[in-house]
């Protein structure tokens, strides 16, 4: 930790992604980071290498000072303790290079940071625990659960994105989490956003804003409804945007089912420019936290049609604000977009 009180606070910020160079969790770290930098604080962050470009987002952090430790060919989660890991000297490494006096451990899943919780906490270094999804169909070992639960109690608090996040959470561990906190995710839209409504002569255009795992965002169930004989004979495309690991794969179901009316539009930035050609923002989850897509498309004047999961329902009210389906199935999303 650092020599003197009067020393310039030294904080890390762990991002245990390993699924994707960039989203949610990393823009809510990052902008947390970037606070702490304006505060004159010495900030590193412990990354995922990827070889692909240096998301923007991380680039302007290295630019204003943020030292960047990179982690290399790490395997994914894994629920050993940390001592019977041959690369939780890595780990061991960067809290030693860096001997931060606070540590923020950003999870995009409840539970993949735990190896760092229990380092940090063996090491005696203060940590926060970030959570920024959570899944009903994940559950932890016995031995994994306690171990979380004791990451959990160890953090000077455990934040939460959404309440059943949090509620899920303790139950999986099977524990109240009193250091539990709601917060709320940054969001790309400003309040003033105003984008036209499309051309009356358009197709129905719908549009899924999420990262390309059918895991988590139940891509697979939007097809199986576009496959439907009667949405076959209406005028309706659906645009993905996003990228992931499961490109190929969903490509490959798509054609597989003859949807030609469902496009991949890539990852994008501008989200007000999306919905300037689209009517309705289409998700149906089987995990999540709290989408930050659903906030933008409600800003931008656009109905949302998304599944019963974790905080989507926190943000609108069914049949009012939006349209709920009861759960990340077809029979449940076709009938969320009949009414919708």
């Amino acid at each position: 930790m650092s020599d003197t009180a009067s020393a310039r606070p030294r904080v890390l910020f762990v991002s245990a992604n390993e699924s994707a160079p960039w989203g949610p969790s990393e823009t809510n770290w990052s902008l947390a980071a970037a606070e702490w930098l304006r505060r004159g604080a010495e900030v590193h962050a412990s990354v995922k290498g990827w070889e692909e470009e240096v998301p923007g987002e991380l680039a302007a952090l290295e630019r204003a000072g943020c030292v960047v430790h990179r982690r290399w060919d790490l395997p994914p989660f894994d629920a050993r303790p940390v001592a019977e890991l041959p690369w939780s000297e890595r780990r061991t490494s960067t809290l030693q290079q860096v001997r931060p006096d606070f540590v923020v451990v950003s999870q995009g899943d409840n539970y993949e940071g735990l190896g760092w919780l229990e380092e940090c906490a063996r090491r005696g270094y203060p940590y926060v625990a970030y959570a920024n999804s959570a899944s009903e169909y994940e559950w932890c070992t016995d031995d994994v659960a306690r171990r979380l639960a004791a990451g959990y109690h160890g953090a000077r608090a455990s934040f939460f994105v959404s309440e059943r996040n949090r509620e899920l959470t303790e139950r999986q561990v099977g524990e109240a989490l009193p250091n539990a906190r709601v917060v709320r995710c940054h969001f790309k839209v400003d309040y003033t956003a105003a984008p036209p409504w499309p051309a009356a002569d358009t197709p129905v255009r719908l549009a899924c804003l999420a990262r390309l795992d059918p895991n988590s965002k139940g891509h697979d169930v939007l097809f199986d409804v576009l496959a439907m004989p009667k949405w076959r004979a209406r005028p309706v495309t659906l645009s993905l945007y996003g990228a992931g690991e499961y490109e190929q794969v969903l490509r490959a179901l798509r054609d597989r089912l003859d949807l030609r009316n469902v496009e991949f539009a890539g990852y994008v930035k501008d989200i007000e420019d999306v919905w300037r050609t689209h009517h309705a923002l289409v998700l149906c989850s089987r995990a999540e936290g709290l989408p930050t897509v659903i906030i933008e498309a409600m800003l931008c004047g656009r109905p949302v049609v998304v599944s019963d999961v974790a905080g989507n329902t926190e943000l609108l009210t069914d049949g009012e604000t939006g349209f709920v389906a009861a759960g990340p199935v077809a029979a449940c999303l076709d009938e969320a977009l009949e009414r919708a």
